[in-house]
């Protein structure tokens, strides 16, 4: 998740399109089985594009490790890897459930890193009123914001004319009741507007309830009334049957992925420290954090988006509006608003 400070609402083109479409990285994966011998089914496929989407995690990962630091000395590579896990696991998990989304072909995929206004009449409404409150509630997003939520993921059902707005989470464990609450807050208020930006921004009508769900990807914490769903739950969001089964999979990929790199790490790191002080990092400084704000290995936690996301969204946020006209306007029934609830279509 994250959210930023900014007068304008960023360019969206037609998103009119199928969220089949791959995530970005995932190219090559008929090439992929080919080369393997696999036989192309679904599963296969699925198998296929999830070793693409590992490979380019860990490539990730071990980018950021392969720096020096003369506090840790040895220990640089390991501490360097440690931290970057952190943040692209997280991606993973984002990756991975836009890659099962698009088996469903009923949904479609708004263009990543849409950034969604939160308009002060939202705020103050949810100041005063619980969700039930508001059901049936619509705001217009054409309004002077200040703040905007970006959603890991924002699909739209067409189906059920539903819309669902995601905030993937690595792990929930040791987050803050508070700064959940904050959360939920943030996405609720986007959801007040989101049927109308749909309608003029997105050029998608149809759309009467609006949804937001928290997944907690390290499935410790289950609560589906305050919209906090595990990763084996995602199926039903999406109408994917066996989609938590895919997710939890494909962690447990990673994390094997990740020992390994890990462990690797612990043995050159003891044996550059064998070595003593002339040796491997002792005077080879890297290159300071700044250069590698991108790569994920500056953030502890990826959730940390409290102190220096707003300031990364806010830069992403200021391209220019590029000739989307707004359709003409006609009577659009009131949006419903609330949490994500299970059950397939």
């Amino acid at each position: 998740m994250t959210y930023h400070t900014a007068a304008g609402r960023r360019s969206t083109a037609d998103i009119r399109r199928s969220a089949a479409t791959a995530p970005t990285g995932i190219t090559g994966s008929h090439s992929v089985r080919s080369a393997v011998g696999q036989a192309d089914t679904p599963a296969a496929r699925r198998d296929a594009d999830f070793d693409v989407l590992i490979d380019r995690a860990i490539a990730a990962i071990k980018a950021a490790g392969a720096r020096a630091d003369p506090v840790f000395g040895p220990f640089a590579e390991l501490n360097s890897t440690v931290r970057a896990v952190t943040y692209h696991e997280g991606k993973l998990l984002e990756w991975g459930l836009s890659r099962l989304a698009g088996e469903n072909p009923a949904l479609v995929l708004m263009p990543p890193e849409t950034a969604l206004p939160i308009v002060p009449a939202a705020v103050e409404l949810l100041k005063r009123n619980d969700w039930v409150g508001l059901e049936g509630l619509r705001l217009r997003s054409e309004v002077h914001h200040a703040t905007s939520y970006i959603p890991d993921l924002f699909l739209v059902d067409r189906d059920r004319h539903l819309a669902l707005l995601f905030d993937v989470k690595r792990s929930l464990a040791s987050y803050a009741e508070r700064r959940l609450n904050a959360l939920r807050r943030r996405m609720m208020a986007t959801a007040l507007i989101a049927g109308d930006w749909l309608h003029i921004e997105g050029r998608v009508a149809g759309v009467s309830r609006v949804d937001v769900a928290i997944i907690d990807g390290s499935s410790e914490r289950r609560d589906q009334k305050s919209g906090v769903f595990t990763l084996d739950e995602v199926g039903d969001l999406i109408g994917v049957p066996d989609a938590g089964e895919a997710m939890l999979a494909l962690r447990a990929k990673f994390a094997q992925r990740v020992q390994a790199e890990v462990r690797a790490a612990c043995l050159r790191a003891i044996s550059a420290s064998e070595d003593g002080p002339g040796s491997v990092f002792a005077n080879d400084i890297g290159p300071s954090d700044d250069e590698h704000e991108g790569d994920g290995s500056a953030a502890l936690d990826e959730d940390d988006d409290q102190d220096g996301g707003a300031s990364i969204a806010m830069s992403r946020s200021r391209t220019q509006r590029q000739g989307v006209t707004a359709p003409h306007r006609t009577e659009r029934r009131p949006i419903v608003v609330g949490f994500a609830r299970g059950g397939g279509p």
